[in-house]
């Protein structure tokens, strides 16, 4: 449908004039129009897909309405000629030649370009100033004399004064509306009525009569709602259709009329929330539905104070992103087929360029935009908030460099220190040497992977909310410049003398972390069992999770795991030569030096040749799926009912005896460490990945997807930004062995992230946690949108801002499980190398559409306080686990209960 609106598009703005030089007779195109016309208002209501609909309509909104008798159209131009005397072919009379020409293009060539120039002719005989004439067709119809002089039947001529045709032209001009007529209001109105019922009908007939009145954008959007049932009902007729984008049309027109500087923060609010609805009753969109709810759950409540303040700034930031993601899918779904249209018909570049741009910004809900910019000042002063998010704190001096996005400069080296103003920051970013700052326009997660990067390096990396302070800065481009946090949390940009230099806080300047990997144990079992796990055998990941089984408080659980250790990954290579041969030659090719194109080129081939081309062994096929049946956790099994049966036939005088054994079997365990006991060792035992081996058999669909899974995590050795990042640390390529940790998917309600110290003011003392609806990977990812932070110091909770991401993402039904990076180069005590490595789902989760008006997250001021207080316990815990080293922890909350998939050292500066 994108392809036809496009064409339809470039048609009715006569960029694709199909009907130059073409010869129809009128009552031909006023039925072809008809039937296209009826076409597309079918579609609008009956497709399937909410951007084929919406197409549809914006195409109808483009068409004349078709209909009517099209010889009204030949005969009222000659009647006219006629009746005042005016020269026609070879009979006498007046010599007119504008009507003489225009008399010809009606008759073969007629289109919805005679609307306008009959309204442009209209205004001259009124004035009798041909100015007006020019006017009226600029105006109305973007039309010059350049245009008329270029129709296939063209207007050469300059009509002349004759007043006495005014009632007859005006009577022409409905005869030409009834059938070239699309979206004008009065005109639909008319064409509609008759399908209205009463009071729909009066409610109409009083917006046309107050149409320019302040209350009547809301009148409109009763209206419209009530109007849906009859066009989007299964036959309506076109013209129910074309009468609601008029008023849509006028909606945004009278919108767009308001002065948004005599608006009070109550009336930007209000009209936001009466943006979004208007648009709703046309879109099918369930994130900007959401954006609706939290809006009207918003306004309904005590407005100004702080924490309503806070909330609605993070409404303010979702529905920008909601708009931004509604209309860059529009875009990208209608700029290709106009580039296409362009090289394929030979446009004009000029008309080609901006096409889908010009779309959007002519969409209804366009003006949405507007009026939220101006609302976001007014929260963001009244909830206290600083118009700059500093999330890694550090001095920096350097040269300004522009850049759309940073992922477009990975790989590059900077002989100078350089400051680089970023449009967008994905999340997964490296940021290269000389370094010093990156400022974004993108809200970023505090505890992003690219924040923790940034706070690694020593760099700055803060993110801008005001757009004219955002603009001064890209003023600065190519100045030496130094930036500053001040006190107020603003960021403070001067002009720097050449040649100065930025320097970390102590006066030495930062330096890249040299890595020291633990060389693996290559032999061994295919995989392991969680009492297995030992140095030399897998990462710290997998280790730092089966310490913490058992040192901490009931109310933290670790999902049950099992790991593919060092050197699977090189022992499966051994089973597929042939691959093997041919990765070994793609990674010869590999220019370590300048990390140059060819060097990315032979990266995707090596990732996509390991995640889709390995045969898994036979021996880890069966000896996985075994380890994964027991849960990683199969010698538990066994101490539970060695116990049991002890206990039974030795009464309580064995008790004693049994406590020590226990004791002292499951120290000698490793994982369960000294004084577990028998509830830890259930709760374990309890715990399997699969239902069965036969769940994982070869072949079988739930395998297939987890080899799938597997291969990709060993692929992501050879990813741009793993690539450079061992550069980077001079780490070699061959020293990186990648182990993969095997976990249940634990359907997460919320997922969080807690630094034990405080990363951005590095207070030692306060933890600091970042909150979103979902799974992890929208935060850690840092996907679009904030997360809920809060800080705590002595039990104390702050909330520093609330989510505004428009997206979670949730687990499959049924469950799944992820494979997960562990290499011997990340979750090191001096690096993190948070998301260098990637985490795959076994099954992909899926996206879904935030409701933070009922999320009680939002809603539920008990709940949020009791969640966030045992989010700090859960800090505390595992901090003491590690004997008080700081941790960057990952986990989430579900079904009343919280569970921990990852603790790492928290790298300290």
């Amino acid at each position: 449908m994108a392809l036809i609106f496009t064409w339809l598009r470039l048609s009715s703005t006569r960029v694709l004039p199909w009907y130059k030089n073409s010869n129809y007779q009128t009552k031909h195109i006023a039925h072809v129009s008809k039937e296209v016309a009826q076409s597309m208002a079918n579609v609008a209501w009956s497709a399937g897909d909410p951007y084929s609909r919406m197409y549809a309509r914006m195409a109808l909104g483009g068409l004349p309405r078709g209909g009517g008798n099209g010889d009204d159209i030949r005969m009222g131009i000659l009647n006219i000629m006629r009746d005042h005397n005016i020269k026609e072919g070879n009979r006498p009379g007046l010599d007119e030649p504008f009507l003489e020409q225009w008399h010809q293009k009606l008759h073969t060539n007629t289109t919805p370009d005679d609307i306008v120039i009959c309204e442009a002719y209209l205004a001259f005989l009124q004035s009798n100033d041909l100015k007006d004439y020019y006017r009226v067709l600029l105006e109305k119809g973007k039309l010059t004399q350049e245009d008329l002089d270029h129709f296939g039947k063209p207007l050469t001529a300059q009509p002349m004064h004759l007043p006495d045709l005014i009632g007859s032209i005006k009577s022409f001009l409905w005869v030409l509306k009834v059938t070239h007529s699309g979206a004008d209001l009065d005109t639909a109105f008319t064409m509609a009525s008759s399908a209205l019922d009463e009071e729909l009908r009066w409610t109409c007939s009083d917006i046309l009569k107050n149409r320019n009145e302040w209350w009547v954008p809301a009148k409109i959007v009763g209206a419209r709602t009530k109007l849906a049932e009859y066009w989007k009902a299964p036959g309506a007729d076109r013209d129910l259709l074309l009468f609601d984008i008029a008023l849509d049309n006028w909606f945004r027109t009278l919108m767009e009329k308001t002065d948004l500087t005599k608006m009070d923060g109550d009336a930007k609010a209000e009209a936001t929330a009466l943006i979004l609805r208007n648009a709703l009753v046309a879109v099918d969109s369930e994130d900007l539905r959401q954006c609706l709810n939290t809006w009207d759950s918003l306004n309904s409540q005590e407005r100004w104070g702080p924490e309503w303040s806070m909330q609605a700034l993070a409404a303010v930031q979702r529905t920008e992103l909601s708009l931004a993601a509604f209309m860059d899918t529009m875009y990208n779904q209608i700029q290709p087929y106009a580039e296409l249209f362009g090289k394929e018909c030979d446009l004009d570049e000029k008309f080609i360029r901006n096409f889908g741009e010009e779309v959007v910004r002519g969409h209804p809900a366009f003006v949405l935009s507007t009026v939220v910019q101006a609302l976001e000042p007014t929260v963001r002063e009244a909830a206290g908030v600083s118009s700059w998010q500093i999330v890694s704190q550090a001095p920096a001096v350097g040269t300004i460099k522009l850049i759309a996005d940073l992922s477009e400069i990975q790989g590059e080296e900077f002989g100078a220190p350089t400051i680089l103003i970023a449009e967008k920051v994905g999340g997964m970013e490296d940021i290269p040497a000389n370094i010093t700052a990156v400022l974004t326009r993108s809200l970023t997660d505090v505890l992003s992977h690219v924040a923790i990067r940034a706070r690694s390096q020593k760099c700055l990396l803060a993110s801008c909310m005001d757009e004219n302070e955002w603009r001064e800065l890209i003023a600065m481009e190519g100045k030496h410049a130094m930036l500053q946090v001040a006190a107020d949390g603003r960021l403070m940009a001067t002009e720097a003398k050449a040649g100065a230099s930025c320097s970390s806080d102590d006066g030495s300047p930062s330096q890249t972390v040299s890595l020291e990997p633990v060389k693996p144990q290559m032999d061994g079992p295919w995989a392991l069992s969680e009492s297995e796990f030992a140095e030399q055998k897998v990462g710290r990941k997998s280790l730092n999770l089966s310490l913490l089984r058992g040192k901490l408080p009931d109310f933290i659980n670790v999902p049950a795991s099992v790991a593919l250790p060092y050197g699977t990954f090189e022992r499966t290579l051994l089973h597929n030569p042939e691959l093997a041969a041919e990765l070994n030659n793609i990674l010869s090719s590999l220019d370590n030096g300048n990390g140059s194109s060819d060097a990315f080129v032979s990266l995707s081939k090596a990732s996509a040749l390991v995640s889709t081309g390995l045969d898994a062994p036979p021996e880890l096929e069966t000896e996985v799926a075994a380890k994964a049946t027991a849960g990683g956790l199969d010698a538990l099994t066994e101490l539970v009912a060695d116990v049991a049966a002890r206990a039974a036939a030795g009464g309580l005088d064995a008790l004693p005896e049994l406590v020590a054994d226990v004791a002292a079997r499951a120290t000698a365990g490793g994982p369960l460490g000294p004084r577990r006991g028998l509830r830890h060792a259930a709760k374990a035992a309890a715990g399997g990945l699969i239902a069965s081996s036969d769940v994982w058999a070869p072949g079988s669909r739930e395998w297939t997807g987890a080899w799938s899974a597997i291969c990709s995590v060993w692929a992501s050795k050879w990813t741009d930004r793993a690539w450079l990042s061992r550069r980077t640390h001079s780490l070699k390529d061959d020293e990186l062995y990648m182990a993969v940790l095997m976990q249940q998917v634990i359907p997460a309600e919320y997922a969080f992230v807690l630094h034990t110290a405080n990363p951005v003011t590095r207070d030692n003392s306060e933890l600091m946690g970042e909150l979103v609806v979902g799974m992890g990977e929208t935060l850690v990812g840092n996907h679009p949108g904030r997360a809920l932070s809060f800080s705590a110091t002595d039990g104390s909770v702050k909330v520093l801002g609330y989510p505004s991401k428009r997206i979670a993402l949730k687990a499959p039904a049924g469950g799944t499980l992820i494979a997960r990076s562990d290499a011997n180069g990340e979750d090191l005590d001096n690096f993190a190398g948070a998301g260098l490595y990637d985490s795959i789902p076994f099954s992909p989760l899926a996206e879904e559409a935030v409701n933070y008006a009922t999320d009680p997250l939002m809603t539920d001021k008990a709940f949020r306080s009791n969640l966030l207080s045992q989010l700090v316990q859960v800090g505390n815990s595992i901090k003491d686990a590690f004997d008080g080293q700081h941790q960057d922890i990952e986990g989430v909350y579900a079904d009343g209960k919280i569970y921990v998939v990852q603790a790492r050292p928290q790298v300290m500066h």
